[in-house]
């Protein structure tokens, strides 16, 4: 009877498109519906069988699982999954950890404790009233509409507005000092070639916040003697940041830069008497493609090219050692406008020395559906104070979140030199990779990392606890051509090492 089942097996059967499309045959079809068929019929006599006491219970049957019971199938795929993954951390690559864009071990300990004191060095030239800090919080949360839901609706001079930068002096003002901080410190020092007589400019600069960062950050900048243009719309917002980078100065004890203040627009009538060697911009086009008309709306590539020519006219053409940083937050609209910026400035002979890896075209452009390049920190190491009053007015901050691109200068008819030794990482024979993303949880119980590298987008497996601006170096570059199947990320499997120690994150 079994047999002639057997043998009927398959009457009527078809291919479901799928399987056509995979290939599949109907005489494997058949095959394999047979093939369950005898599985059952074969487990079923065995059941019958020891109901007549002709086998062994599983408890005493003879084989591998001898004297216990024989493992059930979830307890069997748990065994392959994890002899798999055993077999998968055989294969694993050694990677060199090159460090992280946000370590606050880079920062000195006078700048960490201005950082951690700093509400009081602005409190010393800003002092309010009982009045004014009650009345705080409910300006800071007005703020922050503003600044993230409300984005839309912004003026583009909101910091000529008292409460407005009231607001920001005494709270986003310390934030944003604590994320560039952390950037400028783990940027290479050869980055910052600046010199006695140098010349510097922050466009969009508020309160001075980049200044203010910067001389915190870079001990090595502040007994140098440089020029520092200041270009924002407000001038009640420059005037607060030029007593407060004062107030900084005197805090740590140095003389402090030069700062001229200039109350203009970016691409407005230049009234900057000498050409920068060195252009910043913080959290500026952001609010440029929200609150100009001009902008608004238009398409981010188009925009890249225009604020690319814009920041460029401050700049000599001749000078070879130009530099140029741009961060802004970290949102899905920035990291497409770092891309496309990125390009732009490629185009112009000058190249990314961070957070890129590579000089090639960026894996993570932030097109609609695809990801964008951000990074983020958490804030447990922020002043306890600053994490404290963010929690009383109900901004909790458990991490910081930003995108940036930080540029230098190709020098002209020496582009494969410059290459290799000026800005990336990476080699012929070694792959260099930056750190994209959070953990990612994959199948089997293993632990995923999105990173930017060359070879374009990879997926870093890992048992180790990687952070988001970790940048690891492999001693080689051939890796296998594993693809996820859901991003299409180059996958392969990593254990970080510093000093042939494996690292473990606390």
């Amino acid at each position: 009877m079994d047999k002639m089942k057997n043998d009927n097996a398959g009457d009527g059967l078809e291919l479901k498109w799928w399987e056509k499309k995979k290939g599949i045959t109907l005489e494997y079809k058949k095959k394999k519906i047979q093939g369950k068929q005898d599985r059952k019929a074969r487990r079923e006599q065995e059941r019958l069988a020891r109901e007549r006491g002709e086998l062994p219970d599983e408890e005493t049957e003879e084989g591998p699982h001898k004297g216990k019971s024989r493992p059930n199938k979830r307890r069997r795929d748990s065994e392959r999954r994890n002899a798999e993954r055993g077999n998968y951390q055989e294969k694993a690559f050694l990677a060199s950890d090159r460090g992280n864009l946000f370590s606050v071990s880079t920062l000195d300990d006078d700048a960490k404790k201005a950082i951690a004191d700093f509400e009081k060095i602005v409190s010393s030239v800003y002092p309010l009233t009982s009045k004014q800090r009650a009345l705080l919080p409910a300006q800071i949360r007005s703020l922050s509409h503003e600044l993230t839901d409300e984005r839309e609706d912004r003026r583009m001079g909101y910091m000529n507005e008292t409460t407005a930068l009231s607001a920001y002096i005494h709270y986003y003002l310390w934030w944003n000092i604590v994320r560039l901080s952390r950037v400028f410190s783990n940027l290479p020092g050869s980055y910052f070639n600046l010199k006695d007589g140098s010349v510097c400019l922050d466009i969009g600069s508020g309160p001075l916040t980049v200044p203010i960062a910067l001389f915190l950050s870079r001990p090595e900048l502040r007994g140098k003697k440089i020029t520092f243009y200041c270009m924002d719309l407000s001038a009640q917002a420059l005037q607060a940041g030029e007593n407060i980078f004062l107030a900084v100065a005197a805090y740590l004890k140095c003389e402090a830069w030069k700062i001229v203040r200039v109350c203009s627009s970016v691409g407005g009538s230049p009234q900057i008497k000498d050409k920068a060697d060195f252009v910043f911009s913080a959290n500026l086009f952001n609010e440029l493609m929200q609150a100009q008309e001009s902008d608004r709306g238009q398409p981010p590539d188009f925009l890249a090219k225009k604020y690319t020519a814009e920041i460029l006219k401050y700049i000599e053409k001749k000078n070879d050692d130009a530099r140029v940083f741009i961060s802004e937050p970290g949102v899905p609209s920035c990291g497409r406008l770092i891309s496309c910026l990125r390009a732009s400035f490629i185009k112009r002979n000058f190249y990314p020395v961070a957070p890129c890896p590579h000089y090639g075209a960026c894996p993570m452009e932030g097109k609609r559906g695809g990801k964008w390049c951000n990074f983020s920190f958490s804030t447990e190491d922020a002043p306890e104070s600053l994490r404290r009053f963010s929690r009383s007015i109900y901004i909790p901050k458990e991490r910081a979140v930003l995108s940036f691109l930080a540029l230098e200068k190709i020098w002209k008819g020496n582009e494969e030199e410059s290459a290799q030794e000026k800005g990336s990482a990476d080699t012929d024979r070694k792959l260099a990779f930056r750190v994209t993303s959070d953990p990612i949880r994959l199948p089997g119980s293993r632990t995923g990392y999105y990173a930017c590298s060359r070879h374009g987008l990879l997926l870093a497996v890992t048992d180790n606890e990687l952070r988001s601006g970790d940048l690891l170096e492999l001693e080689t570059d051939r890796i296998p051509e594993k693809r996820d199947e859901k991003s299409g990320a180059l996958k392969f499997q990593v254990t970080p090492v510093k000093n042939d120690v494996i690292i473990e994150h606390d």
